[in-house]
């Protein structure tokens, strides 16, 4: 073998290897990559389920019941109303509040506002809030929000139920197709919603499963 062609054979080989290395490297990386997106993902969605939760419960605690469809939410954020207790008057140093109340320095009164304000006093963006909040992310607001709720039967008295719940397969579109199918996959075998969710139409909890 002369020496031209052992030259062209060790370039031909150190790219081979050079594609290789890369091939591997990109095997390595795409899982990880996956996980980085869906793991980003995932927050924003965890997020959103919060504040559904927020006004459910608010709204159980003033009416006795949960809000049963998404769209309902909104509405009432935008045109409902919430009570909350102002304190009137300023608490000493030297006393607590229940002490201050007792001695009639405060006294604390209850007041109605829209429910919005009184959910999210320090959210600026009212407008693009509420209209981000019935989709599920990363869909172009094309796919709302699967929410449902009732009542179930606990010891003979009817408890107030509710669910929120986002499929991997909807927050996670564009991404790796077999990925997301071993994410669902991995989800069913440990018999464990495939997706984030929050509440439950057969228990009496608000618990998200990412808690």
């Amino acid at each position: 073998m002369n020496k031209q062609l052992r030259i062209v054979l060790q370039i031909v080989l150190g790219i081979i290897a050079v594609v290789l290395a890369i091939v591997i490297y990109q095997g390595i990386m795409k899982p990880v990559r996956f996980n980085q997106e869906k793991d980003q993902r995932s927050a924003v969605v965890v997020q959103r389920l919060k504040d559904i939760r927020t006004v459910q419960e608010a709204y159980k605690k003033a009416y006795g019941r949960f809000i049963g469809n998404i769209d309902s939410v909104i509405l009432f954020l935008e045109n409902g109303e919430l009570p909350y207790t102002r304190m009137i008057g300023t608490v000493p140093d030297s006393l607590t509040e229940e002490e201050a109340i007792k001695l009639k320095i405060v006294s604390r009164e209850t007041f109605t506002e829209n429910a919005y304000n009184v959910l999210f006093p320090n959210e600026t963006d009212k407008v693009g809030h509420l209209a981000r909040l019935p989709f599920v992310p990363y869909t172009q607001q094309t796919q709302k929000i699967d929410l449902q709720a009732g009542f179930i039967d606990k010891n003979g008295y009817k408890v107030p139920v509710f669910e929120a719940k986002v499929p991997y397969e909807v927050f996670l579109n564009g991404m790796d197709d077999q990925l997301i199918r071993n994410t669902v996959s991995q989800a069913n075998d440990f018999n464990r919603y495939p997706g984030i969710k929050v509440g439950s139409m057969e228990e009496a909890i608000t618990d998200g499963n990412w808690e």
